[in-house]
C-alpha cells in the first residue's frame, strides 16, 4: 500500500474546495488506484504546513500532493526540501495564477492533473530560500507588492487577478521609488527603483512573459528592475513585454544570479519597500536569496 498525503488550504483555490477534494477522492477510489492510502491534511498556518510537509517526507510518504496556488504549494515544497528533498511532489494547481505548474506544463484541469500523476515523468526543479522562507516562482518588491499589500486571500479567491485592481491606480499614481542595495555575483549595486521583480520560471502572473529562456532547473533567478513607470508606454509595449521583448522598454534592466542580497538605503520605515513571495507577504528587508538547483522532484507530462 502506497501512502499519499494531500495538503490543501481551505482559504486558497479558485475552485470550490469541497468539490476539488471530492474529485481527488473519487480518483483514488477507482479500482486501478486502490493500492494508495489517501490522507488529507489542512494545516492551520503556513508554519504548520511547512512542518507537516517536512514530517510527511521524513516518514517516507510515497507521494506528497500540494493542492492550491503558488503560495500554498510554496509551503509544501519548503517542508519537503527541509526533509532532504527526496519525496515526490504531486502538484495539483488550484490557485489564482499558478506560475510554477504552468512553467512545468502541468495540466490546469484538476482531473487532468491527477492523471498526470499516473502517467507523467519525473522532473527536478529549483527552490530558493529567502531568509527563513522559501520561493518557487517569484518575489516582488515595490509597486507590485504595494498594490497587493491589502488584498486578502478571500478577495483573491473571489475575484482572481481582478482583486488587485482596487489599489492599482492609487499606487501607480503615487509613483513611489525605493532606494535599495543589491549584492550579487561579486558586485554591489545601489538602485533607485519602482519595481524589483525576481523570477524563477518563464511564467509571470499566470502567463509566459519576460523570462522566456528561463528554466525551472537552471539554478538561477532573474532580477528585473524598473526605474520609471509610464502608463502609456507600458500599454504600448505590453504585447512585446509579454513575449519577452524588452529592447523597446529601456527602463527595464535585468541580470541572472544564484545568490542575491537586498537591503534598504533608508532608515525611515515608510521608505522600506514591501515584498511578496509567490503572492504572499514576506519578511521585511534585508533579504538573502539563495537558489538550490534541482532541489525538488515532481511529476510532469511526458
Amino acid at each position: 500500500m502506497k501512502k499519499v498525503k494531500v495538503f490543501y488550504n481551505q482559504a486558497s483555490g479558485k475552485n470550490d474546495e469541497e468539490e476539488v477534494l471530492n474529485t481527488i477522492k473519487k480518483f483514488f477510489d477507482k479500482k486501478e488506484n486502490q493500492d494508495f492510502q489517501l490522507e488529507f491534511v489542512n494545516p492551520e498556518s503556513p508554519e504548520e504546513a511547512v512542518r507537516l510537509a517536512k514530517k510527511a517526507s521524513q516518514e517516507k510518504t510515497d507521494l506528497i500532493m500540494a493542492l492550491g496556488g503558488d503560495g500554498t504549494i510554496n509551503k509544501i515544497c519548503g517542508g519537503v526540501f527541509e526533509a532532504g528533498g527526496d519525496s515526490i511532489l504531486g502538484i495539483i494547481p488550484n490557485g489564482t495564477v499558478n506560475n510554477l505548474s504552468k512553467s512545468l506544463h502541468i495540466p490546469q484541469d484538476i482531473e487532468a492533473a491527477l492523471e498526470n500523476l499516473k502517467h507523467g515523468r519525473m522532473q527536478k526543479f529549483d527552490i530558493a530560500k529567502v531568509n527563513d522562507e522559501y520561493m518557487i516562482s517569484s518575489l516582488t518588491l515595490g509597486i507590485l507588492a504595494d498594490i497587493a499589500q491589502n488584498v486578502s486571500s478571500t478577495e483573491k479567491k473571489k475575484f482572481g487577478p481582478f482583486a488587485y485592481l482596487k489599489d492599482a491606480y492609487k499606487v501607480i499614481r503615487h509613483n513611489k521609488s525605493y532606494h535599495i542595495e543589491l549584492k550579487y555575483n561579486g558586485k554591489t549595486q545601489v538602485l533607485k527603483t519602482k519595481l524589483l521583480l525576481i523570477t524563477m520560471t518563464d511564467t509571470i502572473g499566470g502567463r509566459q512573459a519576460l523570462s522566456l529562456d528561463a528554466k525551472v532547473d537552471d539554478g538561477l533567478i532573474r532580477v528585473y528592475s524598473l526605474k520609471e513607470i509610464h502608463l502609456l508606454k507600458i500599454l504600448f509595449h505590453l504585447n512585446k513585454l509579454r513575449k519577452g521583448k524588452v529592447a523597446d522598454f529601456m527602463d527595464i534592466t535585468y541580470f541572472d544570479t544564484d545568490h542575491l542580497e537586498i537591503s534598504t538605503q533608508s532608515n525611515k520605515t515608510k521608505d522600506v519597500p514591501y515584498s511578496r513571495i509567490d503572492g504572499d507577504k514576506s519578511s521585511p528587508l534585508p533579504l538573502d536569496i539563495k537558489v538550490y538547483r534541482k532541489g525538488l522532484t515532481t511529476i510532469v507530462p511526458k
